[in-house]
């Protein structure tokens, strides 16, 4: 699928290898890997701190591991910075749109078309009150995409008087725009009520149809079990499962690790956790 939100054709595997990230002496993240088939959701579950953030950082390029691949197709994506990932077909969307509440929806939407979308939208919120010139090209396609989410009717609206739901529907719009073909989606239904999370999962089943692949993290079970089509579970830095969103919330160490309870690691049994190591 192209910025403008048409179905794309093409789409690449992301295969994450063997990634170890040390910050500050410190083992963040000890040999993670999976891989995302072109296409899928895939959803990244886990405890506070269980390094779901971090991974998604590797693959956007804020974060270099100190061992290990990330490829997507046949890019190297541990040799591309964070602005040139739009190059690359990857998009990302925010946990929070709070420094950005004094842009429009559709102010925002564009700022995807620039290199690096989020530096531009905190370039603009610095500017309270002050409107950017439009360029008629950018604004087309960002109300192109604003009208295929249904979100047309916020276009000239500031995110500050939008619903939570609302701005993360606007802020993962801006993502289509900034990527081509992968799409990291950073805590979709945080500060969103219970009964709005249906517009977002509704957002996913249509960026999957228009051939878009999703890697998401997220706190709440039932959302990325209903949404995912396959699950990769985490807690401290290492994964404990990946498969089947049923098998992966249902597996022993999985349960324990959302329950608060020390799971160790080394104990845990390969068929447990249904991984090879």
């Amino acid at each position: 699928m192209s910025a403008d939100g048409k179905a794309m054709t093409g789409a690449r595997e992301l295969r994450v290898d063997g990634v170890d990230v040390d910050l500050g002496g410190v083992r963040i993240l000890r040999d993670v890997t999976f891989d995302v088939r072109p296409g899928e959701v895939f959803g990244i579950v886990g405890p506070n701190g269980a390094g779901k953030t971090t991974i998604l950082n590797v693959i956007g390029g804020i974060v270099r591991p100190s061992a290990g691949t990330v490829r997507y197709g046949d890019v190297d994506l541990c040799r591309v910075r964070p602005h040139e990932m739009r190059e690359h077909g990857i998009g990302r969307s925010l946990q929070s749109t709070h420094y950005f509440r004094d842009l429009t929806a559709l102010q925002l939407v564009a700022l995807g078309e620039l290199p690096n979308s989020v530096m531009g939208a905190l370039r603009f919120a610095g500017h309270r009150g002050r409107r950017r010139k439009a360029e008629p090209a950018v604004d087309h396609t960002g109300m192109e995409v604003l009208t295929r989410f249904g979100l047309q009717q916020y276009a000239d609206r500031p995110l500050s008087e939008l619903s939570s739901a609302v701005q993360k529907l606007v802020d993962i719009a801006r993502a289509v725009v900034a990527g081509g073909e992968l799409l990291l989606l950073d805590e979709p239904t945080s500060g969103v009520s219970g009964h709005e999370r249906g517009a977002i999962g509704e957002a996913l089943k249509r960026l999957r149809t228009l051939g878009r692949t999703i890697v998401l993290i997220d706190h709440d079970p039932g959302f990325v079990t209903g949404n995912c089509d396959r699950l990769m579970a985490m807690n401290f830095g290492e994964v404990l499962n990946v498969g089947l969103p049923d098998e992966v919330m249902n597996s022993e160490a999985v349960k324990r690790s959302y329950l608060g309870e020390t799971v160790d690691l080394d104990e845990v049994s390969v068929t447990d956790v249904g991984v090879e190591k």
